[in-house]
């Protein structure tokens, strides 16, 4: 059996540039949330819903994020993220930033004072 590559134009073809800068973003849009994840693990927020939704949407199928799928509570083993649990977790980070930019230095002492 032999493969007729004559039709094929050199280069990448537009429809698969679109896809390269989707994934591109996709990708530094799942470090962003990874990194404000982990932050979030001391901060005030959602951590470990944040780092879920990052890890998703940098790799959906690692080893990683299907461990940590399977042991949360709300979201599905396979398949995508609930958009609620996306948009509830966008909403918390929010609102959790904007809390700790008014009130963070009143939370930290107030719990300076418990210990």
């Amino acid at each position: 059996m032999s493969v007729d590559y004559s039709e094929l134009e050199p280069g990448i073809q537009p429809p698969e540039d679109v896809h390269g800068v989707k994934r591109i973003l996709r990708i530094g849009l799942g470090v962003i949330l990874v990194i404000a994840g982990i932050a979030m693990l001391v901060l005030p927020g959602q951590g470990i819903l944040t780092i879920i939704v990052g890890l998703n949407l940098i790799k959906p199928d690692n080893a990683l994020v299907r461990w940590i799928r399977a042991r949360t509570p709300g979201i599905p083993e396979e398949g995508p993220i609930p958009v609620a649990a996306i948009v509830l977790g966008i909403v918390l980070f929010v609102v959790m930033g904007v809390v700790s930019i008014f009130y963070g230095q009143d939370i930290l002492d107030w719990a300076r004072d418990l210990i």
